[in-house]
């Protein structure tokens, strides 16, 4: 990636030498008696030209390169079994701030939280269970059905009906239970960071068949 920048850096020099070059030469060679401004006028608007479309090259060059990038570790991913999962952030549980902005990433052997600075590695061996919750909070708004109409005294619509929309917002949970080091019974709590994302859901969907489930029994 350095490398393609450094080269897009070197195209925008060369073009501003080539573009001083052609002024120049265009002067030198002006036979019509061209007014000077009018020459270099005209050499830095094929300069800018040029500048503008090395930079589209170049963005070009560089979101293709990322793109590529992301496909193969995709696919490394896929081949070695690791799933990853963002936009997840940090409730409670874990040694990290929280609505910390978290980083997922699964492997058959091990849970791995990216999260405040650090890095956070729990073997599946040791999770007991896991389990998602959907906290949904749904709002009713009134939509007339008409766009125009006569406000009657009540303040409706006359000649028209009011339709019930509903908007529908729902934060998905995971809440993953292990056990610590020294055997103590432990819980972190991660969540969507915006409502309708679902990815926890995904998370413990893919990490439960991989767990033995085991009852924490509290002698009360």
């Amino acid at each position: 990636m350095k490398k393609k920048q450094g080269g897009c850096r070197t195209a925008f020099v060369i073009w501003g030498i080539v573009t001083v070059m052609i002024g120049f030469a265009l002067n030198s060679i002006n036979k019509a008696g061209e007014n000077i401004s009018t020459i270099i006028f005209g050499a830095l608007v094929l300069g800018v030209s040029g500048a503008f479309l090395v930079f589209c090259i170049c963005m070009v060059i560089i979101t293709s390169k990322i793109k590529i990038i992301e496909r193969k570790q995709r696919q490394k991913d896929r081949a070695e079994g690791i799933s990853r999962y963002n936009r997840i952030i940090h409730i409670g549980g874990l040694n990290a701030p929280k609505n910390c902005i978290c980083n997922v990433i699964l492997n058959p052997s091990r849970l791995v939280i990216e999260c405040g600075g650090n890095e956070f590695s729990l073997g599946i061996k040791k999770i007991r269970n896991v389990d998602f919750q959907l906290d949904i909070n749904e709002q009713q708004y009134f939509e007339n059905s008409a766009a125009d109409g006569i406000f009657g005294v009540s303040g409706a619509v006359d000649g028209t009906t009011l339709r019930t929309t509903i908007k529908r917002d729902v934060k998905c949970y995971a809440i993953i239970s292990y056990d610590d080091n020294q055997g103590r019974f432990r819980t972190f709590i991660l969540r969507d960071e915006v409502p309708n994302l679902g990815v926890c859901a995904r998370l413990v969907d893919t990490l439960k068949p991989m767990i033995n489930v085991r009852m924490n029994k509290v002698e009360l």
